[in-house]
């Protein structure tokens, strides 16, 4: 259709729009005066206008425009039929339909039976835009990992050719009705409340902004008879820093997206003004004041009557009443709200509404998104405040203001000084009524003054703090997608290959040359991203200053308790134990517990995570038994949350099993690995990386605990997977390599050992140059295989490189270090070089005592190792106090029967009998001489 048709259907449907829907077709015909093409366009955009888009078929939005809806002037039913399958999911019934798509409950029939929700688009409306659309809502959910967000599983095309996806499926009503369901008071409100905030804030740091909360969107379901709110439709989802979908996808001029009676002035305002973060505030803050009085802040019924203009006029200028006032004129309505809320009548709520509660949602509906809250955290941060009677950032700042806040939360310490303050002022009441009195009137006038100007201060410093806000997602969301292109070959050109890791550095000089200076809390979040990426990659003395460099910043920015902050701890402990930094990393791990613990009392998945920060800081630190408490205490917390399985709970398991594995309890160790990597196939199908290194642990638990040949086929398995998922370079692949060669040396097959650990230590050079933990580890491994194969030498060589590097990295004391050490010694002994290995073996003793003061296996094999070369030294009664530390640690950690244990004694009782046969000592018979 021309640009000339296109802008006439418009003008029609414009005049049109506004008529009582029994005139319409008569002003239609009227005014396309025959034009039979022109009126079909026109009743295809009234059509979109009055379609329902929602995730749950309620309505959502209204195509204005030469959208997909105005391409297809019916809307077709969906083909598909209860029973049917797509792919590997079997629909059972419709649970959701909206103008474009239809939601099934469906029943996934394997690797893994479950019930999922299935979006399909509907027959007939797989036009480009739409499937734009669709396209988009799927990556956005795609991009999230929380919580309170919908998961999505999987994807794909039906055998027509229409996209579909499939997601979690939620059984729970709207978090309005369930409210009201369970009368729930306004504290417990706010708090489902707060975790929707929570929500979207993930959501905006992947870039995404929602465009249509409402009540119908955010779904409650309840786990172990805990509410948990899930946030759903993403389907007209903006990215503000992330390209969604290849395909075109753009809100076309004066098409509004969204619920109108949600819906910020700016997208009302259908203008080429960008929609940003704020404009979810804004709508957060319409389920707030629905939320608290029971209704918007405009009638819906009444808004769509009004008729379109009038209605965008409305959401654009005109300003709603105070949810205190709205409530004040409902009448029977506001009793039966007020019930609803366990408030005895509408006055009490009205007094519970006044002052914070009112403040906090007007902040969030000004008009002027300049002056709303910066940021859905934000919104959530003055909810606590007010739930903890503290200031809230949106009330008036006066000194009366805040001395109420502090009355209410030291009601005890106030009322003591009250009787005491009572008995002074009725003895000085007669002596200072006329001073009082004449002073009064200036005091108030004072007051007020410096109300006002505080209150205009504080308002300026919100709006820049808003624009801020907007600005840092946009300018980190920018910098970090250039950075990441730098490591695409297509984007590098000349044949140049960029690593992400050389991309990271590229991204750091750039932060160093000041790119973010006049902005330090972007350069925070720029930063821990890099510092994250350089750790994962294996560059340990790289991350750590530039993690230390983020929290730094944060907590320069911020004050208080912060989720930021407590993040940016658990990042900076997690790089001190990859350094051995024990002490430091134990001091970032508990703060970051304690933190989070206040930011959220009870159950939550951050406390979570922070208790399994702190166990692996505990492993580390050999204090396994604290570990277990800490860990498994995490996985309690992840259970009666009743997410369903995640990523964080199957890393949580996973360390779980280790931790048991480390106590000497493989029993209970092994039921833990297998869970680990049956939640990881089940949440990942297919080759997965998540999946391979479940794979790899369970495959050195195995091989650890003497089933090599049950090990060797999982890490044949994962060397196929990981050959699959990598083409170049890549750690795991390493990996898959290290552990492949493991096997075959476990197995006796020591020369098909020798060629995989190279190729891993060939690897891991190309990917860590210079010094480093990993390529250390190579070189051990190597030392292994030479010195398995009796090549001593070339063992000597290894296992000297592998301890000069660990000693470079100034790792201390590590139980890598001390093996190098031990296995270097055993070497030389066998190249017949006794006083070197004699030196060795003492250092290895010495370290490993300090490692493991309660003993360990590794300790037991060094005093073997050291009491055999002893006794070849003729000194068998040093060899006799090393085999019995040996057999004492032994007994210990090992069952009675154990062969390890009675070898223990057969050579103890040999050394005993070669001490008993050696000459004294001259002058020992008679004492001290």
């Amino acid at each position: 259709m021309s640009a000339d048709r296109r802008s006439q259907a418009r003008r029609v449907f414009l005049e049109v729009i506004d008529c009582p829907p029994e005139s319409r077709a008569s002003e239609v015909e009227r005014l396309c005066a025959g034009d039979s093409q022109l009126r079909a366009e026109v009743e295809g955009l009234l059509q979109s206008a009055d379609q329902a888009t929602g995730f749950m078929g309620t309505p959502t939005q209204s195509g204005l425009g030469d959208s997909a809806a105005a391409d297809t002037v019916s809307l077709p039913q969906s083909k598909e039929r209860n029973g049917d399958v797509i792919g590997r999911y079997k629909l059972l019934e419709v649970i959701g339909e909206g103008g474009f798509g239809v939601v099934w409950m469906a029943e996934q029939r394997e690797p893994v039976k479950r019930r999922v929700a299935l979006k399909v688009i509907k027959l007939g409306m797989d036009t480009k835009q739409v499937i734009a659309r669709f396209e988009a809502e799927r990556q956005a959910l795609a991009l999230m990992d929380h919580p309170n967000i919908a998961r999505v599983f999987d994807a794909g095309s039906t055998e027509a050719g229409r996209p579909y996806f499939v997601m979690e499926y939620i059984k729970g009503v709207p978090i309005l009705e369930y409210c009201d369901q369970q009368r729930l008071d306004t504290r417990r409100r706010l708090d489902l409340f707060i975790d929707v905030c929570h929500a979207i804030q993930h959501a905006h740091q992947k870039g995404i902004i929602h465009r249509d909360i409402k009540p119908g969107n955010v779904l409650v379901t309840m786990h172990d008879g805990v509410p948990i709110p899930k946030v759903i439709d993403f389907g007209i989802a903006k990215a503000t820093t992330l390209e969604l979908t290849a395909r075109t996808l753009f809100t076309e001029h004066r098409q509004m997206v969204g619920t109108p009676a949600y819906m910020s002035p700016e997208q009302a305002e259908m203008s080429g003004l960008d929609i940003d973060t704020r404009s979810d505030v804004y709508s957060l803050g319409v389920l707030l004041y629905e939320l608290l009085t029971g209704t918007t802040p405009f009638d819906q019924k009444s808004l769509m009557e009004a008729g379109f203009a009038e209605m965008m006029r409305i959401i654009r200028e005109v300003e709603p009443a105070k949810p205190s006032t709205r409530l004040s004129r409902l009448g029977e309505i506001g009793t039966r709200t007020a019930e609803r809320r366990l408030a005895t009548d509408t006055r009490r709520l009205e007094v519970l509404l006044r002052g914070d509660l009112d403040w906090i949602v007007m902040k969030c509906l000004e008009k002027d998104r300049n002056r709303r809250y910066g940021s859905a955290s934000g919104l959530a941060d003055d909810i606590r405040l007010h739930l903890e009677d503290q200031p809230v950032s949106a009330g008036p700042p006066s000194a009366v203001y805040r001395f109420r806040k502090f009355s209410r939360r030291h009601k005890g310490a106030l009322a003591a000084g009250a009787m005491l303050a009572t008995t002074l002022v009725l003895g000085l009441a007669g002596t200072t009524w006329g001073m009082m009195r004449a002073s009064d009137e200036a005091v108030r006038a004072n007051d007020a003054a410096e109300a006002e100007a505080v209150a205009k201060v504080a308002s300026q410093e919100s709006e820049r703090a808003a624009v801020a806000s907007a600005k840092r997602a946009e300018a980190i969301g920018a910098f970090m997608t250039t950075a990441l292109r730098s490591a695409d070959a297509y984007n590098a050109g000349g044949g140049q290959k960029v690593t992400v890791l050389a991309a990271m550095e590229n991204a750091l000089a750039d932060v160093e040359k000041g790119r973010f200076a006049d902005d330090p809390e972007a350069e925070a979040v720029v930063l821990q991203t890099i510092g994250i990426v350089m750790q994962n990659n294996g560059q340990l003395q790289r991350a750590r200053p530039v993690l230390q460099r983020s929290l730094d910043l944060r907590r320069k920015v911020l004050s208080g308790d912060r989720v930021e902050i407590a993040e940016a701890l658990s990042s900076v402990s997690a790089a001190e134990v990859g350094l051995g930094n024990l002490g430091a990393a134990e001091t970032s791990a508990t703060e970051a517990l304690e933190m989070n613990r206040r930011l959220f009392p009870g159950d939550h998945a951050a406390v979570a995570k922070a208790l399994h920060s702190l166990g692996n800081v505990r492993i580390n630190q050999f204090r396994n038994a604290e570990a277990e408490a800490l860990v498994a205490d995490a996985v309690s917390m992840l259970e009666r949350l009743a997410q369903g399985e995640d990523d964080t709970l199957a890393r949580v398991v996973g360390t779980l099993a280790t931790i048991k594995y480390n106590l000497g309890k493989n029993a209970d160790a092994e039921p833990l690995y297998l869970r680990c990597l049956d939640i990881n196939k089940r949440l990942h199908p297919g080759d997965h990386p998540r999946v391979l290194i479940a794979m790899f642990n369970f495959g050195n638990f195995l091989q650890d605990t003497g089933r090599v040949a049950k090990a060797e086929p999982l890490f044949t398995e994962g060397m196929a997977m990981a050959t699959r998922l990598y083409e170049g370079d890549h750690q795991y692949l390493a990996t898959a390599y290290n552990n492949l060669g493991n096997a075959r040396l476990g197995l006796g097959r020591h020369a098909e050992a020798e060629p995989l650990y190279l190729r891993a230590l060939e690897i891991n050079r190309r990917l860590y140059p210079g010094d480093n933990v990993i390529v250390s580890n190579g070189y051990f491994n190597l030392g292994s295989t030479y010195f398995s194969l009796a090549r001593y030498q070339d063992s000597e060589e290894m296992y000297a490189k592998a301890l000069a590097m660990a000693e470079r990295l100034g790792e201390g004391d590590r139980p890598t270090t001390a093996n190098a050490m031990f296995f270097l010694a055993s070497s030389r002994l066998k190249l017949g070089k006794r006083d070197d290995a004699r030196r060795g073996f003492d250092g290895a003793l010495a370290m490993g005592r300090r490692l493991w003061p309660s003993g360990s296996r590794s300790l037991i094999r060094y005093l073997r190792a050291s009491a055999s070369l002893h006794l070849e030294m003729a000194d068998a009664a040093s060899a006799v106090t090393e085999l019995k530390e040996a057999l004492s640690i032994a007994e210990v950690l090992l069952p009675p029967d154990a062969p390890e244990t009675k070898g223990i004694r057969r050579e103890l009782d040999k050394a005993e009998k070669a001490a008993q046969s050696a000459p004294e000592p001259a002058g020992a018979a008679n004492g001290p001489q």
